[in-house]
């Protein structure tokens, strides 16, 4: 069995393809956790091929960084019969831990290799120490709990278990027990528990009687609000968690950077004593929202007002502009066009220091050389000019500043 020290307060974040992953690990994070092709879920994430996985691995632990693959779906017979054989590729990676839900891919595991990380899946619903122990007993060093545990069951848990535990700080909620859900299934035929999730709890209905009558002037969504514990992080601090996750493989790279340079700078200014604003960093946490956000379970069970968004809405508002390809200059770059924007766009820049600069773009060219006004087309190369000098990095992220927001 693995014989390592306890990890302590690592920052965990998603990432769906290479791409995300050094955005993710640029921005702050300890550790991200990516999937394969096979046997994981978020099958609509652009997912790892065995090379990009070897790629990845190697780039993390040139940053002293770690990388873990998500095995996590739960298993059907055809499932099991090539298992083993791709575990081996796997493993040739030298990735540092593995996810896994299904009792059969965990016993595997285990059997072929005595020292790989094994952590079980919040697909598993774990959400007290007696379910903690029996994975451990069966091979797992790490738990990821359930969604549904809230600050005090955390603390009381941690004070009954000797295996490394995980807890979700960030992200979307799934409407049912930490995603074993059908409902998918039964409305699309994608199978959520393979990684085909069509997030029917999102859609918006009606409800009717037999004679399809209207019973309601609104429609009703299960949708759950997202996960934010951000006002409460300091709080988790103070436990002996092994690693505190982001949920999102499926999110931007603006999505994944933002958030891990949030949840970095709270973590180091709060273990170096300094006082950590937490307005500042809500207020730049929201510029990379797309849900409504709540505590989720934090504070015991939710009712519907933290929980549900019915007709509630947030208005999506794209202000991920570029990021940042090529320095010409301090003040001229080559960048990749993300969304639209114009000459004389307010800017902000974020630096991976979690550091924000407020800039204007002066001039804007396409890649034959015209000089032109707006850009409309996402994923395009263009250059442009700044009013003023930048401290480039090749990870910089450029959004549009809104100047009726507190910065």
């Amino acid at each position: 069995m693995i014989n390592k020290s306890k990890t302590i307060h690592e920052l965990l974040l998603p990432a769906g393809n290479i791409e995300k992953a050094k955005y993710a690990i640029n921005y702050g994070a300890d550790a991200i956790y990516i999937g394969p092709k096979a046997y994981s879920l978020r099958a609509r994430s652009s997912n790892f091929d065995i090379k990009e996985i070897k790629e990845i691995t190697e780039y993390a632990h040139n940053k002293n960084k770690k990388v873990y693959i998500a095995l996590n779906i739960i298993c059907h017979n055809a499932d099991v019969r090539n298992f083993k054989n791709y575990f081996s590729q796997i493993i040739d990676t030298k990735i540092d831990g593995i996810i896994v839900a299904d009792p059969f891919i965990l016993k595997t595991i285990r059997e072929m290799n005595a020292n790989i990380e094994l952590h079980v899946s919040t697909q598993q619903s774990i959400n007290n120490s007696k379910a903690c122990k029996f994975f451990q007993k069966n091979g797992a060093t790490r738990i990821i709990l359930g969604r549904e545990v809230s600050y005090e069951e955390l603390k009381e848990l941690l004070k009954n278990v000797s295996v490394e535990i995980e807890y979700f700080i960030h992200g979307a909620v799934c409407i049912s027990y930490s995603g074993r859900c059908m409902m998918s299934n039964n409305f699309s035929l994608r199978d959520a528990n393979v990684g085909g999730c069509a997030q029917s709890c999102r859609w918006k209905y009606k409800i009717v009687n037999q004679e399809l009558k209207d019973l309601s002037d609104k429609y009703f969504t299960m949708s759950p609000k997202d996960m934010e514990l951000l006002y409460y992080f300091d709080k988790l601090l103070e436990l002996d968690i092994a690693a505190f996750k982001v949920e999102g493989r499926m999110k931007s790279i603006h999505y994944v950077a933002t958030v891990a340079n949030c949840y970095r700078y709270f973590i180091d200014n709060y273990k170096n004593n300094k006082i950590v604003d937490k307005d500042i960093i809500k207020n730049d946490l929201e510029k990379a929202e797309n849900r409504l956000a709540d505590c989720a379970w934090f504070n015991g069970t939710p009712d519907t007002k933290k929980m549900l968004y019915f007709e509630l809405e947030k208005n999506i508002s794209q202000i991920f502009a570029f990021n940042f390809e090529q320095q010409i200059d301090d003040y001229t770059f080559i960048i990749k066009s993300r969304n639209y924007f114009s000459k004389n766009t307010p800017i902000e820049i974020m630096y991976l220091d979690f550091k924000r600069q407020a800039v204007t773009i002066e001039k804007i060219w396409d890649n034959e050389g015209n000089e032109i006004d707006v850009v409309k087309n996402p994923m395009h190369l263009f250059k442009i000019k700044f009013n003023q000098p930048i401290k480039f990095n090749k990870y910089l992220i450029a959004r549009v500043l809104n100047l009726n927001q507190d910065n």
